[in-house]
Order: structure tokens, then C-alpha cells, then sequence
């Protein structure tokens, strides 16, 4: 039985994907942004730890070596950028839910197509088909190889 839901014209629109397909991607996607919660915030208290603590912890130790402050300082840069990328993964899952809660869930934004299940199976909060996917990143090469010719 393949799954129907509303469209954001109010009619009735048939999805590709099974109910029981759309329910596993479901529980994929909010597990995937549960792990995701736990690790941001565990990146950025890491991450932000010593700035927070280090006018006390410098009262009352000696002044530590500059090699090991600067690779605690890099290892905190490392996770709030870790940090960053996981908000950004967590967006688009944030994205692929409320698309869901509308019905266009496993459509691409780029073509309306369906995206196939086993590619919403690998990446389920993937927003184009493998196709698309790859024609954009080149876009994105060839714009950045561009961007550095001219400069």
C-alpha cells in the first residue's frame, strides 16, 4: 500500500514510498537527530570548555607550555567545527521531517522526481536524486576552480 498524504494544496497526493517505508525512513531520520542532539552539545561544551574555565584553572596552575595550549586550543577549534557540521546535518534531517509532516517527502527540489528508496534508505535526508546530487557538486567545483583562477 503505497502511502498518501496532503500536499500544500489540500488534495490528496500519492507518495512512492510505502507507509511502512515512510515509517522506518521516520524512525532512521529521528534517531539519526537524537544521536546528532547528543553530539553537538557534547562538542561544544568540549569545545568551549577550557575558554570557560581558563581564567580559574590559570589561578591556580602554572602557566602550561604554549605547544600544549595551542593543541588544546586546535582540538577545540576541531569541535565546534565538528559541532557545526553536525547542526548542519541536523537541519537537513530537521528538513526531510517536516517534509515528511507535508507529504513531498522523497521528492526531489531540484526535478518534483522521486528519489529512490534505496538511495532515502543509505541518506534519508537526501534532497535530490544520486543524479542531481552529483551535477550540483560539479557545479560547485567548477565555480570554486573558477573562483581561484581569478584570483
Amino acid at each position: 500500500m503505497k502511502a498518501q498524504s496532503k500536499g500544500s494544496s489540500g488534495k490528496q497526493r500519492q507518495s512512492h514510498l510505502s507507509s511502512a517505508d515512510l515509517k522506518a525512513l521516520r524512525a532512521a531520520l529521528e534517531a539519526k537527530r537524537a544521536e546528532l542532539q547528543r553530539e553537538v552539545s557534547t562538542d561544544i561544551s568540549e569545545g568551549t570548555h577550557s575558554e570557560q574555565f581558563a581564567e580559574v584553572r590559570d589561578s591556580f596552575a602554572e602557566v602550561r607550555d604554549s605547544a600544549e595550549r595551542a593543541e588544546r586550543t586546535e582540538e577545540e577549534e576541531e569541535l565546534l567545527d565538528l559541532a557545526d557540521q553536525e547542526s548542519t546535518l541536523l537541519s537537513q534531517i530537521n528538513r526531510a521531517l517536516g517534509k515528511m509532516d507535508k507529504g513531498i517527502y522523497g521528492l526531489s527540489e531540484e526535478s518534483g522526481l522521486p528519489i529512490p528508496l534505496e538511495r532515502l534508505r543509505a541518506l534519508p535526508w537526501a534532497r535530490f536524486t544520486a543524479e542531481e546530487e552529483a551535477e550540483i557538486e560539479q557545479g560547485r567545483r567548477e565555480k570554486r576552480q573558477r573562483t581561484r583562477a581569478q584570483s
